[in-house]
């Protein structure tokens, strides 16, 4: 394993070093490892890119549907309205789009195992969400869930995704104790109000910089 791993480095390395002059080069260089570290196909990213940019264009005038927020600690694996109705709360103010909660129960989809690759897990979660809106059709334009993972009364992990009304991925995005350090907490606003904050810095950036090309950067 190590010996394949360091010929992949290598033959990595070594394209970039042959092709400096490609635009883009040490991005297709790099994209087996990207893959193998649990990064979606460019065909994939390149339609999250295309979906980003309709909502940065019409978020503003569309409907959003916050679901539960997925709350998951030593003892608890439970959707939480009352987050849901947080994130709304907080996003309200910085945009126009119609946000809200609906009535009904949370995304119906199984229960798994963060494990090791948080990479990974985000996208093989992503195209789980995604086939749930595609078989219930939730009545609004756009459907923002997220989860929060924790231990030890700290958040260990966030996970946001925002789908389309066909299901596409518009948004998606993971963050951890590198981006947030290690005492967020798990209980109150403070990691909700750090991936809305986070989400907003985004929808300002170029397609490319929040879906970079194959999967590197």
């Amino acid at each position: 394993m190590k010996t394949t791993i360091s010929r992949i480095l290598a033959a990595l390395v070594l394209g970039g070093i042959m092709l400096p002059s490609l635009q883009a080069g040490n991005e297709i260089f790099l994209y087996p490892l990207a893959r193998a570290f649990g990064s979606p196909s460019e065909t994939e990213l390149a339609k999250c890119r295309q979906a980003f940019s309709r909502m940065q264009s019409g978020l503003a005038t569309s409907r959003v549907a916050v679901q539960p927020v997925l709350f998951i600690d030593e003892t608890h694996h439970v959707w939480r309205r009352n987050l849901a109705v947080t994130l709304a709360r907080e996003a309200g103010p910085r945009t126009t789009a119609e946000l809200t909660v609906p009535r009904g129960g949370a995304p119906a989809v199984a229960p798994t195992e963060l494990g090791h690759n948080q990479l990974r897990y985000l996208w093989e979660r992503a195209a789980v969400y995604s086939d749930w809106v595609k078989a219930d059709h939730p009545a609004a334009d756009y459907v923002w869930i997220a989860e929060i993972w924790g231990h030890g009364g700290k958040v260990g992990a966030i996970h946001c995704y925002i789908l389309d009304a066909s299901g596409q991925i518009a948004y998606c995005r993971l963050y951890n104790s590198h981006q947030f350090g290690p005492d967020l907490p798990l209980e109150g606003d403070a990691a909700v109000r750090l991936f809305v904050q986070r989400f907003f810095e985004d929808l300002v950036q170029a397609p490319e910089k929040v879906f970079p090309p194959y999967g590197v950067g």
